[in-house]
């Protein structure tokens, strides 16, 4: 109990913290809107609360800190259906490297997936196709700072494709974050600011990237070798919309099978989450396979899988 009420605390401080809004709703003039999508099932089955978990490479893309926890090499790949036929793909490589840090490499595509060419003399079509895409190479670094305390700080170049690549944009945007560890709570701390960068042109229209930051906690609440439960809380502050809150579970039995479940608050669309893991030190590999589900209130729901493997 005591643990839960710190925490509570901590989280109810940093509520206060985040800079309000000014100015009216901003929703709809911000682009590289696939940046908002999570890289991580394990993240998605959890509501969305993630700056504080730590997930092999896949955290270069929210949290690039947490890089520093997985093993010697990690490797990590996600996919996510999207809706209609868009499809959403992470891949990244991290390696812990002595007297460094951990360095990682991570790419971000999404495409639209082929469309009709319509207009006003063919509203049925003229029989051409285009396509829309959006891409993101990233570069990031993490350093323990002591035993407790890590930073990292990813580089990101942005390109996005409006008509195959004929219109075009492109851009060069940062993430920074920090994860902080209190053992005596079984807790960890997390900040993150994500995609802070330059203006996308597309012809004469410039639009800012979905800027963010975001602060999580996560605690343990359950240790052992058979069993294990954390829960996390997250808040969110972007640059086109009002506050997120965030909160998740995962439960862990016989050590190798996880379940998961969280929930969104402020969002205009999505609620629930819900997903699972398997760990793979069934066959003797260090690695995860996640799947997570989010539902939406007027769509269907969104299926992601995440693939993590260490060495």
């Amino acid at each position: 109990m005591k643990r839960f009420l710190i925490v509570s605390v901590v989280a109810a401080v940093a509520g206060l913290w985040i800079p309000q809004a000014s100015g009216s709703d901003r929703s709809g003039i911000v682009s590289g809107q696939f940046l908002k999508i999570p890289v991580s099932a394990r993240m998605v089955a959890m509501g969305g609360a993630g700056v504080a978990l730590v997930d092999g490479a896949a955290c270069l893309a929210y949290n690039p800190s947490g890089m520093v926890y997985g093993t010697e090499y990690q490797f990590a790949a996600h996919y996510t259906q999207w809706f209609t036929d868009i499809r959403h793909s992470f891949f990244a490589f991290a390696a812990n490297l002595e007297g460094i840090g951990a360095v990682g490499i991570g790419a971000t595509i999404l495409s639209s997936g082929d469309m009709m060419v319509t207009t006003p003399a063919y509203p049925e079509g003229t029989g051409e196709y285009f396509r829309a895409s959006d891409y993101a190479l990233t570069l990031a670094l993490a350093r323990k700072i002591s035993d407790k305390f890590s930073v990292g700080i990813s580089m990101k170049y942005i390109k996005s494709y409006l008509f195959n690549t004929e219109y075009g944009a492109s851009c060069f945007a940062f993430d920074a974050g920090t994860l902080y560890e209190i053992p005596a709570l079984r807790t960890r701390l997390g900040m993150a600011v994500a995609n802070l960068g330059s203006d996308m042109k597309f012809i004469n229209e410039s639009y800012s990237l979905p800027t963010s930051f975001r602060f999580g906690v996560v605690t343990n609440i359950m240790e052992g070798e058979e069993q294990n439960l954390n829960a996390a809380f997250q808040i969110s502050r972007p640059n086109d919309g009002n506050e997120q809150y965030n909160v998740g579970a995962e439960y862990t039995f016989f050590g190798n099978f996880t379940l998961r479940a969280g929930h969104k608050f402020g969002y205009d669309a999505e609620n629930w989450t819900a997903g699972f893991g398997v760990n793979f030190a069934l066959i003797g590999v260090a690695g995860m396979l996640d799947y997570g589900y989010n539902n939406f209130k007027w769509l269907p729901g969104t299926h992601a899988i995440s693939l993590y493997v260490g060495l």
